[in-house]
């Protein structure tokens, strides 16, 4: 071997520890670490939610309409039957009301003892107001009998009516016969 020896070197000594520096402050003035998110950090996840939220809010709002459709359509259907059982009921010719200017169903019938007093409002959906779905209609109203048979008394005609239904561009037909059931 040719030359001085060799040293061997602890690599405790030629690579000495840094001394501890003391732990950074909070704004509050207590010890420890300083948590949060920096500004880069939040402007990114932020941008991340608005596309998110860019794709998904056609979907949700094309999900929202048609179910609002179905609703009013349920809503229609219920209406029709609760005016027929009250019909029933009272013994008395009951009204369906489809007010189609303020987007309404009234069930209407007189439920006094004599009969002869103005009919009582059982039931009121306003569709609008609930689920902001128009309201349509061949006829203004539709008349029960006592045995809940669509029946042609004085406004109504007797004949059976079609109650259209729209949001947007969803629309949706609830088809009463002339007999007062609703067509599937």
């Amino acid at each position: 071997m040719d030359g001085p020896p060799r040293r061997s070197v602890h690599l405790s000594t030629a690579f000495p520890r840094a001394e501890p520096t003391a732990p950074r402050t909070r704004p509050s003035g207590r010890a420890g670490p300083v948590r949060g998110f920096t500004l880069l950090e939040l402007v990114f996840v932020v941008g991340i939610a608005m596309v998110l939220l860019g794709i998904a809010a056609p979907r949700l709002t094309y999900v929202s309409g048609r179910m609002a459709v179905g609703e009013a359509r349920s809503k229609v259907t219920s209406s029709v039957a609760a005016a027929r059982a009250a019909a029933v009921r009272f013994g008395r010719v009951s009204y369906l009301v489809l007010d189609a200017a303020g987007d309404r169903l009234l069930v209407q019938v007189d439920t006094s003892s004599l009969g002869g007093a103005l009919p009582a409002s059982l039931g009121e959906a306003d569709l609008w107001e609930e689920l902001s779905v128009n309201l349509g209609a061949t006829q203004p109203m539709l008349c029960f009998d006592p045995r809940g048979l669509a029946v042609a008394v004085s406004p109504c005609t007797g004949q059976g009516v079609v109650i259209r239904l729209q949001r947007g561009e969803f629309t949706d037909s609830v088809v009463v016969s002339a007999t007062g059931r609703v067509v599937p």
